[in-house]
């Protein structure tokens, strides 16, 4: 249990580091979120050295997703704000804004936390793992739901009291994997990597 501890708080405070850049957050988050499922859940060894090693294969494609979608929730989130805004100039109800926030960000924000963990398991393209990342959080829409609210409330509580941030990210990250960790073992099959890009749902 207590090397167990040590793996959370260690994977944690390097995802921290390695997406202090921010456009290297996508490669941090692929890289912890193998090290998690695989060491700290699976039980495999080595999982600072099989985060680095995730960490170094992904970041091309990691960043260049990580830039290209926070640009689109950068929009959206601007979009957001305006809703809310209206809102509170009561030019909008107050429930249109709450339904159009949802619709504006739920899939968006959805498919970036399916697509890092997907990036950990399978092979892509930038486009390929934006479409795919898409796919995912349509089709397995109540476990969408799931990791989006697993994912507010790590941030919330990160932004409330500093010391949750220590351990959070990869609690986050073992948690994302119960239901996701599902949702692959289709596309896997002895070891092997399907294409989840190529396939239906």
């Amino acid at each position: 249990m207590l090397s167990k501890l040590v793996d959370v708080l260690g994977l944690s405070l390097l995802w921290l580091f390695c997406s202090l850049p921010l456009f290297t957050i996508g490669a941090a988050t692929a890289a912890l979120y193998d090290s998690a499922a695989r060491c700290v859940r699976g039980g495999a060894n080595g999982p600072f050295a099989r985060f680095f090693r995730t960490f170094r294969r992904e970041f091309v494609t990691g960043t260049v997703v990580t830039v290209v979608w926070g640009a689109l929730l950068v929009i959206l989130g601007w979009l957001v704000l305006l809703l809310w805004k209206a809102a509170a100039a009561k030019t909008v109800s107050a429930a249109a804004a709450v339904a159009g926030s949802l619709a504006f960000l739920l899939i968006p924000v959805g498919a970036a936390c399916w697509m890092f963990p997907l990036l950990s398991r399978f092979t892509f393209r930038p486009a390929g793992l934006m479409l795919t990342g898409l796919r995912f959080a349509l089709g397995y829409l109540p476990a969408t739901v799931l990791i989006v609210a697993v994912g507010t409330a790590a941030v919330l509580a990160s932004g409330l009291l500093w010391f949750p941030a220590l351990v959070l990210p990869c609690l986050m990250a073992l948690l994302w994997s119960l239901p996701m960790e599902r949702r692959f073992q289709k596309y896997m099959a002895g070891g092997e990597t399907a294409s989840p890009d190529r396939e239906g749902l």
